[in-house]
């Protein structure tokens, strides 16, 4: 029976990874992006600059320039280390501009594949997780800290879903994912697709508070029926000072030391660049990239006894902290 269920489970797996993900599903139109679903598209955001806030940066001529010229510049700037910048690079379709499409080509030549090598390594170390939880029939919690639309909780729903429907539902575990995010429009976005997609048969729960806030009443969250525990933490590298990151840090650390079973914490920030500084410092984006070894002598005195690796291309790192106990 196990040999089989076996034989169900990898069949299963071989066809959903080859499969369109939940970021695949994201169309652009009329300056805005869609959720392309069977049933219709769902309007998740508009990027028109009427529609966008003002820059928090205080922009150079060249930088006020070059916002004008790129859309991505535009979307970069005003709305920075969100969804809107994440979907538009792995959309990467260049959109017109005062003089045409060459300026916003430039900089997505530029600015993508970064952002979609990180994006990518995130997915598939989560997906892996998740494929061996399957195999093992592991309960398994997924916390996403700066969730944004809680894509990877979407598509957690999209594997699981799938690979059940493919192998005879061969996983009959408990998971949940729970988005952490202080922006409430696109929590909302994550709800209305979870809802479109799979009804109200998922897993997702979701939280409008900030991560500081949340560790405060983190202890009344019980886990304890859960095998294996995974925590994304995206992008907060790039905007926190490191006293602000080295203190989110520690109550990741804390909250994975209260779980009994096996942890794997995905840490993602951008390397100290010069040539990207000095680009931020021409046109006024201030991109508070970390110095690799500092912030991985920070990970390691902060995530003691833990296993410590990381991934690098492009600049940008991914940092894979484990706690297991078998």
């Amino acid at each position: 029976m196990f040999n089989q269920r076996s034989a169900f489970l990898e069949k299963a797996w071989e066809i959903v990874k080859k499969e369109p993900t939940v970021w695949d599903a994201i169309e652009v139109k009329d300056k805005a992006f869609y959720y392309k679903t069977d049933q219709g598209n769902i309007f998740l955001s508009s990027f028109k600059s009427r529609d966008l806030p003002s820059s928090p940066y205080s922009l150079t001529p060249l930088g006020k320039l070059l916002t004008k010229l790129s859309t991505l510049a535009n979307i970069m700037s005003r709305r920075p280390g969100t969804e809107e910048v994440t979907f538009y690079v792995l959309n990467n379709s260049p959109q017109s501009g005062v003089l045409g499409k060459k300026a916003d080509q430039k900089m997505l030549k530029v600015a993508a594949p970064p952002l979609v090598w990180r994006r990518q390594q995130i997915r598939e170390k989560i997906v892996e997780k998740v494929k061996g939880y399957t195999e093992k029939n592991e309960s398994f919690f997924f916390l996403d800290i700066g969730s944004g639309a809680g894509f990877d909780s979407l598509e957690i729903e999209r594997l699981i879903h799938r690979v059940n429907e493919l192998s005879e539902s061969s996983f009959d575990n408990d998971y949940q994912s729970l988005n952490i995010d202080i922006d409430e429009k696109w929590l909302n976005n994550n709800k209305i697709v979870a809802e479109k997609l799979f009804g109200m048969s998922h897993h997702i729960v979701r939280e409008n508070i900030s991560i500081f806030d949340f560790w405060e009443g983190s202890q009344k969250l019980s886990l304890d029926r859960y095998d294996n525990l995974i925590i994304s933490c995206n992008g907060f590298a790039e905007f926190l000072s490191d006293t602000e990151l080295s203190e989110l840090y520690e109550e990741i650390f804390k909250f994975s030391q209260d779980f009994d079973g096996n942890v794997d914490v995905i840490l993602p920030f951008a390397n100290k660049n010069k040539e990207q500084e000095n680009l931020g410092k021409k046109i006024g984006f201030q991109f508070k990239a970390k110095a690799k070894q500092e912030i991985i002598k920070m990970i390691e005195e902060i995530f003691t006894n833990y296993k410590v690796t990381y991934d690098e291309k492009y600049s940008h790192i991914v940092m894979n902290i484990q706690k297991h106990i078998d």
